[in-house]
Formats: structure tokens, sequence, C-alpha cells
């Protein structure tokens, strides 16, 4: 009994190649073929951008439903401050003192990601720079007024509160008051 295979001699020119490598034609092939996966896969997906500018709408909305519930339930006189400059809403209540009070119950929003453009009313008109007030009575009248927001593409919405129903609509694109 010998050892198996011990007495064949391998023919070099028969020996299995020891490739470990791609061929230059293999990667250009593979590199084009990601190339057109990730072109026709990037366009279908979604934009993010597009979704943070909706949610700075939704958050703005909210809060000027919030400010419309609690002048409803305290019956005060409220306002939602829009601070154009700094991008940030806050809620205040006409107090006994006779001025305006930050409520400290609702927490200010600032906005990331999103411009605010400027802000309308029907009283104040257009402000583009500092602070604008829309104000709410004690039984839930909102001020007829709009809010515009721009992301970092340019691509506008506005955030319009409905004066008496207390709905807030956001809108595609730059509408101006009377409009909407």
């Amino acid at each position: 009994m010998g050892i198996r295979g011990a007495g064949k001699v391998r023919n070099p020119k028969m020996a299995p190649r020891d490739n470990c490598g791609f061929t230059l034609l293999e990667l250009v092939l593979v590199m084009v073929v990601i190339g057109l996966f990730v072109g026709l896969a990037l366009p279908r997906l979604p934009d993010i951008s597009g979704a943070r500018m909706q949610k700075t709408a939704r958050k703005v909305a909210g809060t000027l439903q919030t400010a419309r519930m609690r002048a409803i339930t305290l019956r005060r006189y409220y306002r939602v401050e829009v601070d154009v400059d700094n991008e940030k809403i806050l809620i205040s209540y006409f107090g006994p003192e006779g001025t305006f009070i930050e409520d400290d119950s609702v927490q200010t929003y600032q906005a990331k990601d999103t411009d605010i453009v400027d802000m309308i009313t029907s009283t104040r008109d257009r402000t583009r720079e500092g602070t604008g007030w829309i104000y709410i009575s004690p039984r839930g009248f909102i001020e007829p007024s709009l809010i515009h927001l721009r992301d970092m593409r340019g691509r506008d919405l506005t955030v319009s509160p409905s004066p008496a129903g207390g709905r807030v609509r956001i809108m595609e694109g730059y509408v101006d008051l009377g409009s909407g």
C-alpha cells in the first residue's frame, strides 16, 4: 500500500492557473451596470428636502391650531408671533397687565432646513423682516393671514389658517392673501 497519487507526475502545462484579479473589461462592465442602476433608481427616491419642508409646514399649522384652541379654552386673546429673521414662532396671550405674555406651556417652534420668507396679515400687510403677529380672539377667530416657507431648492409652501373654522391649509407655491 502506497501513498495515493505518489507515483504521478504533474504536467506543468495542465496545472490550474491562480487568477485572483479581474480584467479591466470586467471592472468597466461592473461600473457601467452600477452607473445604470444608480441613474435609474436615484430619481425615484423620495425628496428629503421636500419632506422636511412639509414637516415644517405641518408644525407651523399645528402651532396655529394650538394657539386657537388655547384662546377658546382659556377665553383669552392670543397671538402667534412669527419672527421672520430668526425663523421661529411663539404663542403669547393678552395678560392682565395689558400686554402680551409668552405662553410658557407651549414650546417655541424653531424652523430648521426651511426659511420663513414672510408673513402677510389683513391688518399689518407683509412682514419680510422682524416680527409679525397673527391675532386670535377668545371665540377662535383667526386674523386672515399667510405664512410663506421656502426650502433650499427654492420651492415655496404657503400656510393659511381659516379665519373662522380653525382649519389650516398648506398650499403649494407662494400664494397671496385673497387668491388662495
